[in-house]
């Protein structure tokens, strides 16, 4: 911990790739994040404008449900399972909704 009581880490990447993404209502079916250009992401910042569902590093199980205007933060991590299934998300909401977010590593 940092004085008065903030934690503060400082993380250097080698790159970075913002998205702005519409999801169509896919009733549960999961489709690639666009952010293939980083091969492993360390660090993820994701804002869904309804709630969906992420899977990271190759994920099948249930993932990870994040709601409408939420935030999904992972700081640090290795999600290396190769750029089609990092990070995948699912839009089951009923409607299209927007996803914006950036992610960042190697």
């Amino acid at each position: 911990m940092g004085p008065n009581g903030r934690l503060v880490r400082r993380y250097e990447v080698d790159e970075s790739q913002a998205f702005s993404y519409e999801k169509v209502d896919d009733n549960g079916t999961h489709s690639t994040v666009p952010c293939t250009e980083i091969a492993s992401v360390q660090h993820l910042i994701a804002v869904p404008a309804a709630a969906m569902t992420f899977r990271l590093d190759g994920q099948s199980d249930a993932g990870i449900t994040v709601g409408a205007h939420g935030l999904l933060l992972v700081l640090g991590a290795t999600i290396d399972a190769g750029a089609a299934t990092n990070v995948t998300v699912s839009n089951d909401s009923g409607a299209t909704a927007v996803l914006k977010g950036i992610v960042a590593g190697t």
